[in-house]
């Protein structure tokens, strides 16, 4: 599946989820327990040159994979702390794609591309009625 087209599933299936908390270790927890549901192949905390790590990385399982999509929680917003870790994972080639995923409805202002990879939002619980 390319890149945008995975990017937007994983984007539908996070905002369709139902997070009891809006700490970050559940939601990206839930994310993680979601995607596998869903068939997808996660890998947490994956490592990326330096040590850096990035939080969630997705794709579609064997044979399948085309790209891979790297998970970022944001909750707290866009900063400028953020926005460089952001460039950094776009730059690894194992990232095809980057979902940021906030706590806030309503417009994230993101770029439409970091570093050349497609950039794209989440709501966490944005369809599932928020933190029920």
């Amino acid at each position: 599946m390319h890149a945008e087209l995975l990017a937007q599933r994983v984007a539908a299936l996070i905002e369709g989820a139902a997070f009891p908390d809006l700490d970050t270790s559940s939601v990206m927890t839930v994310i993680a327990l979601v995607l596998a549901g869903a068939g997808l192949v996660t890998v947490r905390d994956y490592v990326l040159d330096g040590g850096d790590r990035i939080p969630l990385l997705v794709a579609e399982p064997f044979p399948r994979v085309e790209a891979s999509i790297g998970v970022v929680p944001a909750l707290g917003g866009v900063d400028e702390t953020l926005a460089a870790r952001l460039a950094h994972y776009a730059q690894h080639p194992a990232v095809d794609g980057l979902i940021v995923v906030n706590a806030v409805l309503g417009p994230v202002p993101l770029p439409r591309a970091v570093g050349g990879v497609p950039l794209r939002a989440a709501v966490a619980g944005a369809g599932a009625g928020g933190d029920a």
